[in-house]
C-alpha cells in the first residue's frame, strides 16, 4: 500500500465521519436514542481507525526515508574503489578523492583528505595521515641514495 492510497483512505474515514456526524446530529429523522448512541459508536471507531491509517501513512513515509537512504548507500558503495592508500568515488566525471581510510573502514563516511601537494594527505576528522606510493618510492630512493653515498673519513 502507497501513500496516495493511505490518502485515499483517510479521506473516505474523513467522508463517513461527517456524514455519521450529520445524521446523529438531525433530529427530523432520527428520534431514539439508542440509533443516536449507535451513530456516536460509529464516529468514534471511525474516529481511532483514522488515527490507525495516519500511524500507518507515517510508518510508511518513514520506510520510504529509510529505503531511499540504503539505496544512495548501496550506490555510494559501489563506486567507491581502493587506491592505496585511500579510497576514491568513481563518477561520471571521472575520479574523486581521495578520502579517508579509516574514516570510511569504520564510519562508511567519505572524508575528504587535505593534502601538501607533495604526496601527503590528512584527514581533519580523524587526524589520520598517508603518503601516496609515490611518496614512499620516492622517499625510499632518497634514503638508498643517501646510504650509497662514499663517506668521507674524519
Amino acid at each position: 500500500m502507497d501513500i496516495s492510497s493511505v490518502t485515499a483512505v483517510l479521506g473516505s474515514i474523513k467522508t463517513a465521519t461527517d456524514i455519521a456526524r450529520l445524521i446523529k446530529d438531525s433530529d427530523l429523522s432520527l428520534e431514539k436514542a439508542e440509533t443516536k448512541l449507535k451513530l456516536a459508536d460509529l464516529i468514534g471507531a471511525l474516529a481511532d481507525a483514522k488515527l490507525e491509517v495516519v500511524g500507518v501513512q507515517q510508518t510508511l513515509a518513514e520506510a520510504e526515508d529509510r529505503i531511499r537512504t540504503l539505496e544512495a548507500q548501496l550506490k555510494t558503495k559501489e563506486q567507491v574503489r581502493w587506491n592505496e592508500p585511500s579510497y576514491w568515488l568513481d563518477t561520471d566525471a571521472g575520479q574523486d578523492g581521495p578520502f579517508c581510510q579509516k574514516c570510511y573502514d569504520t564510519e562508511s563516511k567519505l572524508v575528504r583528505l587535505q593534502g601538501n601537494g607533495e604526496g601527503w594527505y590528512e584527514c581533519k576528522s580523524c587526524k589520520s595521515n598517508y603518503e601516496t606510493l609515490e611518496r614512499r618510492a620516492r622517499d625510499y630512493t632518497a634514503i638508498q641514495s643517501f646510504k650509497s653515498r662514499p663517506r668521507s673519513g674524519y
